[in-house]
């Protein structure tokens, strides 16, 4: 099952808009969203923190990956995720 959701991430400056689809399997819950031309997932560690995980990705797609977008990514969800 798959429910599709949007999320504004504020990254240099800027309010981006990023659109994600829950995942919901057994006992998990995944987050993924598509941006630089990748797959992110975001799914919660032992620790109850998120974590991203690129799939679907060439090496070369990895390098043009904006860590700090995925860093501010992470950092909403977790807000979004604990109120």
């Amino acid at each position: 099952m798959e429910e599709s959701f949007n999320i504004t991430v504020s990254h240099n400056g800027i309010e981006k808009e990023l659109e994600g689809k829950l995942r919901i399997s057994a006992y998990t819950h995944q987050f993924l969203f598509h941006f630089d031309d990748s797959e992110i997932v975001l799914e919660r560690d032992d620790e109850g923190k998120f974590r991203a995980i690129q799939i679907n990705t060439s090496p070369e797609k990895t390098k043009n990956i904006d860590t700090s977008l995925v860093q501010a990514l992470i950092k909403e969800m977790e807000i979004t995720m604990n109120e």
